[in-house]
């Protein structure tokens, strides 16, 4: 049966056929509806101004006007991508990761152009590819390489591309993405953002190469431009899993991954133009080696727990939240500082195998938020009067409120027992762990 031209574009073809042409869509794209319902993802995710200073909470003051304004230069065609503006963020090993951050009229229309070409690629990607996609996670990601390794393929490239988001080429790029789309109109602004230029330290640099971290359609861009490496493996057999530009590959034999790595190397330096990191690419044997990937770390080609890099990020963001120099309600800290916090990294690491860890854990922060109870309290005698309270027997204690080691000391477990933070509604690691693993 032949395609109707419908609400989603005209199509040629039959209904099967892989290769299907998008010849309009960009009145899809500009519809009042669907750039108001853009405005609101982009509102959803927050996000600072662009080069025009302009936040999301001022343009909405005028929402209307807004939309309407950036409709008509579509329709006429005078639209024109202003620069993102640099900014840099700090990475784990010293580093900075670069973003670049459009302004939000940008923004919206990046993410109603998204909302638009989001279905059309989600029915060529494949499913060993989560980063960035509807309905897949991170955790899915977790669950297929544990899948591999338990099946037996546990010799593992784990690869890194070098400067990924800045290193796409364009015009490789917009090959790509024409064997789907042949909109002119959609095609010209993707040009656009991609070619809008970079503000930093008040000059504008031209964008030759990449696609900016910090831009709403970029990780759908960079999906589709590593889609020709998720087809190579997936039509030789190879166990890949991908999550952005990040992927392990799971194989039976070393000899069997040195082969894999050599044709990933191929396709991505030879025909994508990228640079495979020669230190961060290693193969490692899991039964005998760890390698670490999302934040989790696999050993013994079964076992997955936080990597020690996201355990020292957790206790340092609870280290800020529970310092010891300050006077706070504990109940106000724990409720709307520290909770979001436990919950968050707990419920996305509290599906491996970290019972024990989480128990530490949960130790510790109470031990943290005992001391920050201390020196709240400053003086001794409402230690006392809280441990008069609980019956306490014998001579009252005399400790220094504000140090380290009075945290650890009975009389102060007595004061604050566990069944205080209970009271507290304070977040347990382990009883997320309970829930996860019931």
């Amino acid at each position: 049966m032949k395609e109707s031209t419908g609400k989603q574009g005209l199509r040629v073809g039959e209904v099967s056929t892989k290769k299907r042409k998008w010849y309009s869509l960009i009145d899809k794209v500009w519809a009042y509806s669907n750039l108001e319902q853009a405005f609101y993802d982009v509102k959803k995710n927050r996000g600072a101004h662009g080069v025009d200073n302009v936040t999301i909470k001022e343009y909405e003051l005028e929402l209307e006007h807004n939309l309407r304004v950036l409709q008509q230069s579509l329709h006429v065609k005078t639209y024109r991508a202003k620069p993102v503006r640099r900014v840099y963020i700090p990475k784990p090993d010293g580093t900075q990761r670069p973003l670049g951050i459009p302004t939000v009229g940008d923004r919206v229309l990046q993410a109603a152009v998204k909302r638009k070409l989001e279905p059309i690629y989600e029915e060529k990607f494949l499913s060993c590819s989560f980063g960035f996609r509807p309905n897949r996670s991170a955790h899915m990601a977790i669950e297929k390489i544990r899948k591999d390794l338990l099946d037996g393929y546990t010799f593992v490239i784990d690869a890194d591309i070098k400067t990924y988001f800045d290193s796409i080429p364009h015009k490789k790029l917009m090959e790509l993405i024409r064997e789907e789309m042949v909109d002119s109109s959609v095609l010209a602004l993707i040009e656009q953002f991609l070619t809008s230029g970079v503000l930093e330290n008040g000059l504008v640099y031209e964008s030759h190469s990449g696609s900016p971290q910090g831009g709403v359609i970029s990780p759908l861009l960079a999906n589709i431009y590593l889609h020709p490496l998720d087809e190579m493996m997936s039509d030789r057999g190879h166990r890949i899993t991908r999550y952005a530009d990040d992927f392990v590959i799971c194989c039976k034999s070393q000899k069997g991954a040195e082969r894999v790595l050599k044709s990933v190397k191929k396709l991505l330096e030879g025909e994508l133009g990228l640079v495979v990191h020669p230190t961060k690419t290693t193969i490692v044997d899991n039964l005998s080696e760890p390698f670490t990937f999302l934040g989790y770390t696999f050993k013994g080609g079964y076992f997955h727990m936080p990597s020690d890099k996201a355990i020292k990020k957790f206790k340092e963001k609870v280290k800020v939240i529970t310092r010891k120099n300050q006077t706070v309600d504990l109940a106000e800290l724990i409720k709307h500082r520290l909770n979001p916090v436990i919950r968050g990294w707990g419920r996305y690491f509290g599906m491996g195998f970290c019972k024990s860890l989480f128990k530490l854990l949960d130790s510790w922060i109470r031990r943290r938020l005992r001391m920050v109870q201390l020196r709240s309290w400053r003086k001794i005698k409402k230690l006392h009067k809280e441990l008069r309270r609980k019956d306490w027997k014998g001579e009252l204690p005399g400790l220094r409120m504000t140090k380290w080691r009075s945290s650890l000391s009975t009389p102060v477990h007595v004061a604050l027992p566990i069944e205080k933070f209970r009271e507290l509604r304070l977040v347990f690691l382990l009883d997320i762990y309970q829930d996860l693993h019931p």
